[in-house]
């Protein structure tokens, strides 16, 4: 409710209700109440579909997160056996496997493979990707 326009609305159907109750003539009394009221409905009908298509919204994106997040799994050592976790779980020590495009939001040292590049333009703002070693050479 902190759109402005529907505060002014509501102000000017009480407004409206008010004034028309007292101008009206006793005939035209019993009905002096219906444009202000319908403003009011008006206001209301406005404000529960913006409500629901905002909850609706929540809940698309609340979706996709989890989906995202399910996305995110690697496996790592841990304590002799293979794991599978979400990337933000993993902790200072641990051997990740890695696959082909996979993003990693970590600092690793590679123990084993042949061929691997890394784009740490996120990290460093270098745009070339770089050639990984492993420890050995």
């Amino acid at each position: 409710m902190n759109d402005f326009m529907l505060k002014l609305l509501i102000v000017a159907a009480f407004i409206s209700i008010i004034v028309s109750m007292i101008f009206a003539t006793e005939d035209e009394r019993s009905l002096a109440w219906v444009e202000g009221s319908a403003i009011l409905v008006a206001v209301l009908v406005v404000t529960s579909v913006t409500a629901w298509n905002d909850y609706k919204k929540e809940e698309q994106f609340l979706k996709l997160n989890a989906y995202n997040d399910a996305q995110n799994n690697i496996i790592v050592l841990r304590q002799g056996n293979h794991v599978e976790i979400n990337f933000n779980d993993i902790q200072v020590g641990e051997i990740v496997q890695i696959k082909p495009g996979m993003n990693i939001p970590c600092d690793a040292i590679l123990v084993q493979g042949t061929g691997v590049t890394t784009d740490e333009s996120a990290m460093t703002g270098e745009s070339i990707e770089l050639k990984k070693e492993t420890l050995e050479q």
